[in-house]
């Protein structure tokens, strides 16, 4: 077989609706020294795609990182199998199956050093500031991909590494959960609250999560939630928090559902000295966040953000894939060219419990 030259691949080029995708040909960029061309087996769809294409990151500049550009190539997670490498390339093979780096790092960052690698600046991450994984065929330093052993099913390699490395993060190093404790998840249906239930499950961590749907509640049953509160109404919500605790809190909560309300209730579930990791990236609408310096002073809670995962997290997660020890539900597959029929459900289905993601050879 020829090494390919163009690549199917799905562009935005204006901020809108799913629409606004756009499904053609491109070139790929030339085969570098230290170049990989991976043939893309999966391609996820996530909450970040969907921001991107609305214009939610227009205008937006994280610190150490160039603005997020326009047009884009979407999808910041793949997994596939090297059609051909460069003639410098040491770490893997023509036929190898391979992951995305979904958090790389510059080695040489001050804040590398420091231990915050996933803050490092000087690094264009795919999907970002470089092209994403929303392709037929990929081109990237061979210090982005990660082999993978041949037993390693590519969709679960391709859908696990991202969420659950910031899940833990959020675990082990903001929130600091230990064996016995009792979490709270909100917004848990969506790929980072089941990662985040999948691995409290492995610490030893008792998980309450929510969902304004019952229909969803054995859903997250099975992905690994202790218990189930439907928050359409939420002082019945708040309620039911305080009796599954005996009164008492929970001893920590994380908030990805992006709404003011339910970052409030989470706040009230917490038992004194109780920590609140608020984890969306944003409200919705934004806004101030929806308590007082006396509601943490009362508590003596701690409050920690979390810009995402350590590429040491990635690699835990893997060691865990890799042992078959983590396995994420997988809720729908598109063929590459229904790019815009994946973030359509994305958007607006209710009942969605699992990944969605894209097959560009299907």
């Amino acid at each position: 077989m020829s090494t390919p030259t163009t690549t199917a691949a799905v562009w935005v080029f204006e901020h809108g609706g799913p629409e606004m995708l756009v499904y053609g040909r491109h070139p790929l960029g030339e085969l570098g020294p230290t170049d990989v061309l991976v043939t893309v087996d999966t391609a996820p769809v996530s909450g970040w795609d969907l921001k991107y294409r609305r214009g939610l990151q227009a205008g937006t500049k994280l610190p150490g990182r160039n603005p997020f550009p326009m047009p884009q190539q979407l999808g910041r997670e793949a997994a596939g199998t090297v059609l051909a490498t460069g003639p410098e390339v040491k770490g893997v093979h023509v036929g190898d199956r391979v992951v995305a780096v979904v958090h790389p790092e510059n080695p040489f960052a001050l804040e590398t050093y420091r231990g915050r690698g996933n803050l490092s600046s000087g690094i264009a991450v795919p999907g970002h500031q470089s092209l994403g994984s929303y392709a037929e065929y990929l081109v990237r330093d061979e210090r982005l991909w990660l082999p993978l052993p041949d037993h390693v099913d590519l969709e679960q390699a391709a859908a696990i590494l991202w969420s659950h490395g910031t899940s833990h993060r959020v675990l082990r190093d903001r929130l600091r959960v230990t064996l016995g404790d009792t979490l709270l998840v909100t917004g848990a249906a969506g790929p980072m609250g089941l990662a985040t239930l999948a691995l409290a499950r492995l610490f030893g961590v008792r998980t309450i999560a929510t969902t304004r749907k019952a229909d969803k509640a054995a859903g997250l049953r099975a992905a690994g939630a202790d218990e189930v509160v439907i928050t359409d109404d939420l002082k019945m919500a708040g309620d039911a928090l305080l009796e599954l605790t005996r009164g008492q809190g929970v001893d920590h909560a994380v908030d990805y559902s992006a709404s003011a309300a339910l970052l409030r209730l989470a706040l009230d579930a917490l038992r004194l000295g109780g920590r609140l990791c608020p984890a969306a990236g944003e409200q919705n609408p934004p806004g101030p966040m929806p308590f007082t310096v006396f509601d943490l002073t009362r508590l003596e809670t701690d409050i920690v953000g979390v810009r995402g995962a350590r590429h040491e997290d990635a690699l835990r997660i893997l060691d865990l894939l890799v042992n078959d020890r983590l396995h994420t539900p997988i809720a729908a597959r598109f063929p590459l060219a229904k790019a815009a029929d994946a973030h359509a459900l994305m958007e607006n289905a209710r009942d969605i419990v699992g990944r969605i993601i894209l097959k560009p050879h299907l």
